[in-house]
């Protein structure tokens, strides 16, 4: 990039505050803002909430609207929720004020599967607005979908893709355990489960994506979602599981196509885990099988894939993207 790409950090927990800490690192990238809606936080100098030892000068706002229209802008890393309905007036914001942005919303991956008519109106506005936004992140974002489909292009012919994440929650932050059920009764489990409030969001997302990026029109998709009971007592940096309640969740989305189970998305993410690793098996000619040993730190490298999508992201072409249309981040300084 010529100039640096002056950038708002919107949302400041864990993920949020780690992406601007990444920023202000970058040679190429201006932080020029903060939001967030936590009444503990407003107000603060952003370098005090980020833990640094300077000031930066920059006051965290919860007052977006106001912000966009008196910071001058170029892009906006949005980390805030994980339903593209309840982020959808935030990013329509964002492109109202001709902002680009790339958010860690686990929806917005895929948001046309659940969300077909808001994501059709919030493509439309970014084209009006001549601005681009992308959902993405480690999972879904890039292990369970954006790097299983990058495989496939060695392959001549694709029978099956077979994804497997195995993550050991108690090496992840306190929210995300909590996310998984962690110290949850099987009562509080079945409960949250009817509600569809329980687990990891965004897999189901990261199977159509897949199917999408095949050229795949699916049958059906099933999925599935179990607890995983602790079978012994595990004590984390935040929490203690205790034996037979809640470590975690056993998920499963499954696509079918012509009869067969085409696509099979695994995701185990339990305080406890055995042998974490992100594994990919490409069924075809050639069969390909990839081992990410120790899988990938979603909190290290979730800031690190939102960051480096900026300069793609301000460089592509108008619209509501996929990370299949808007072409490969690489990291950049």
């Amino acid at each position: 990039m010529s100039k640096p790409i002056r950038v708002i950090q919107y949302g400041l927990g864990a993920i949020g505050c780690a992406s601007a800490r990444l920023a202000l690192s970058r040679p190429g990238i201006q932080l020029v803002g903060a939001i967030d809606r936590d009444p503990k936080l407003t107000g603060k100098d952003l370098g005090e909430v980020l833990g640094l030892q300077r000031k930066l000068d920059i006051a965290v706002t919860d007052k977006p609207v106001i912000l966009f229209a008196q910071t001058q802008a170029d892009a906006v890393v949005h980390c805030t929720t994980s339903s593209f309905v309840e982020a959808y007036e935030q990013l329509t914001e964002i492109v109202r004020a001709g902002l680009h942005c790339v958010t860690s919303c686990e929806e917005a991956l895929f948001p046309y599967y659940r969300h077909k008519l808001l994501a059709g109106k919030l493509d439309d506005l970014c084209i009006q607005k001549s601005v681009a936004v992308v959902g993405t992140g480690v999972n879904p974002g890039f292990v369970m979908d954006t790097l299983a489909l990058l495989l496939t292009m060695a392959c001549q012919r694709i029978d099956a893709v077979r994804v497997l994440r195995v993550v050991d929650a108690a090496t992840r932050r306190e929210a995300l355990q909590r996310k998984v059920g962690a110290t949850m009764t099987k009562a509080q489990f079945d409960d949250l489960n009817q509600q569809r409030k329980i687990g990891h969001v965004g897999l189901a997302e990261s199977l159509v994506f897949l199917a999408d990026g095949l050229g795949w029109a699916l049958d059906k998709l099933n999925e599935s979602v179990a607890p995983v009971l602790a079978r012994k007592t595990v004590k984390t940096e935040f929490l203690t599981v205790s034996k037979g309640s809640m470590a975690g969740v056993h998920q499963f989305a499954r696509g079918i196509r012509g009869g067969k189970e085409v696509l099979t998305l695994e995701l185990q993410m339990y305080v406890g885990a055995p042998h974490p690793r992100d594994q990919i098996e490409i069924i075809g000619e050639p069969p390909l099988r990839l081992v990410l040993e120790g899988g990938v730190p979603g909190d290290i490298a979730t800031p690190a894939i939102l960051v480096n999508t900026l300069p793609r992201l301000v460089e592509g072409r108008p619209g509501l993207h996929t990370m299949r249309t808007l072409g490969l981040p690489r990291m950049t300084l």
